[in-house]
């Protein structure tokens, strides 16, 4: 499986322009392997558990971190157990019966104590997200600030998500220790975005700061609202610290909004995310259209959102011609571009034997991969990635990691690259994918007499 993390942080121009701002970025945390920031987190719990000998891990908390945890552990041949309680049919639905521990009658404020038994009588590893592994909860998602950092210099604001507050609390933790080392001079203003009435963490900030409460707002449990909806969490200080010390805020934002924002956010970007989780979206629409923004550099953290792409395999020259597709190599590598001969080569070789991806949005070619047929079967990979480029001012958005994806499924993961010595990022983004430095390629040149 693919490693999480190092996810695009795409330039959103249209929403700038839309919204009179200079600098708007979009994290997108649903390109990481099973579509989720809790990708990030699922992939060091069963490391950590794997460290410690264990051959079984239990975890819960949201249906999505279930999702991301289940796909490492079995990736790496790790059982799994997951502990059901009162009103969690949806657990049924998702896993085997001898997956399952039945704990229906187990009280809700009991639940940690009772899986912190559970884990220890049977000797398995608790990856119960919120409970016993907080401490790699927060590491991991600290790689998030960590990769803000490396991309860019100052950053004004930050929205994000307000569950528990490990994102908020674990942002903070980036940016103040790059701060005490000098490498940044400040911190971002954090904001993050929950629903009006019921979570702990907005309650106590209302409370502490004393914003009028709306005790009339009906918050209704529903897909929109129930992962936000939480009444208790360890990381309560650590994440009103967090805001309070960056000068940040802690945003309620209406299912109506929510749904407006979300709406706008697919249209405007071209974007496949949930309504549930673009709350951190919402949360800027509604402060940029109040006018509350001014220029500087903002980012948006979205926990799910990912290009709206099609990627499709041309099976023979109809729709695009031999010249079309030299056209596009050459246009989309710019400075990596080979002569036309050897992209001829490899195209017709490609449409004979290999594969020829297009990824697409609206009709629109945005990214093209030219997969080889290399001729061998065990002595060499049997496909070759010869080409792979995006439209210019496209970058970042996760149209080559869709097409990285589609390329390893096809392939089977028989499959080499060659990438220049000093393309940095195309190399760590290979890396991400699970490609290995194997050795150098030597071409021999004849120096000239």
């Amino acid at each position: 499986m693919n490693t999480s993390g190092r996810t695009p942080l795409l330039r959103a121009r249209k929403i700038e322009t839309h919204f009179g701002l200079e600098e708007i970025y979009l994290k997108l945390e649903g390109t990481n392997p099973n579509g989720h920031k809790y990708d990030r987190i699922g992939e060091i719990v069963i490391r950590d558990a794997l460290a410690g000998g264990y051959g079984t891990v239990l975890f819960d908390g949201p249906r999505r971190y279930l999702r991301s945890v289940r796909a490492y552990a079995e990736d790496r041949g790790l059982d799994i157990l997951v502990p059901l309680f009162k009103n969690q049919a949806w657990k049924a639905r998702d896993f085997q019966g001898n997956q399952l521990v039945d704990l229906k009658r187990v009280s809700y404020d009991d639940r940690i104590a009772v899986i912190e038994e559970l884990c220890e009588k049977r000797n398995v590893y608790n990856g119960a997200t919120g409970y016993h592994n907080s401490h790699l909860s927060i590491l991991a998602l600290e790689e998030i600030g960590n990769e803000l950092i490396e991309r860019m210099e100052d950053i004004d604001s930050i929205f994000v998500q307000l569950s528990y507050g490990y994102t908020v609390s674990s942002l903070y933790n980036s940016f103040f220790r790059e701060w005490v080392r000098g490498s940044i001079n400040g911190y971002p203003q954090i904001y993050s975005c929950t629903i009006p009435k019921g979570n702990r963490i907005f309650e106590d900030y209302k409370q502490r700061n004393e914003i009028p409460s709306i005790d009339d707002y009906d918050i209704k449990i529903n897909k929109y609202t129930k992962e936000l909806y939480i009444d208790n969490t360890a990381l309560l200080e650590e994440s009103l610290k967090s805001v309070r010390d960056t000068s940040g805020e802690i945003l309620g934002v209406d299912e109506q909004t929510l749904k407006e924002a979300t709406a706008f956010l697919r249209k405007a970007e071209h974007l496949k995310v949930s309504a549930e989780e673009a709350y951190s979206f919402a949360g800027f629409y509604a402060m940029a259209r109040a006018g509350k923004l001014k220029g500087g550099r903002h980012v948006v953290i979205l926990n799910d959102a990912r290009p709206d792409l099609q990627i499709n395999r041309l099976e023979d020259y109809s729709e695009y011609s031999a010249e079309k597709l030299y056209e596009l190599v050459d246009t989309f590598l710019m400075q990596y571009s080979d002569p036309a001969v050897e992209v001829n080569e490899a195209i017709a070789n490609a449409m004979a034997g290999g594969a020829v991806f297009l990824a697409q949005t609206d009709g629109r070619v945005e990214g093209i991969c030219v997969l080889a047929r290399s001729g061998f079967e065990e002595f060499f990979p049997k496909y070759h990635l010869a080409y792979i480029g995006t439209r210019a001012g496209r970058k970042g958005r996760g149209i080559a990691s869709s097409l990285i994806d589609e390329v390893i499924n096809y392939s089977q993961g028989s499959v080499s690259l060659h990438v220049d010595l000093d393309n940095a990022r195309a190399r760590k983004l290979y890396e991400k994918f699970g490609f290995k430095s194997k050795y150098y390629r030597m071409i021999y040149q004849e120096e000239d007499a």
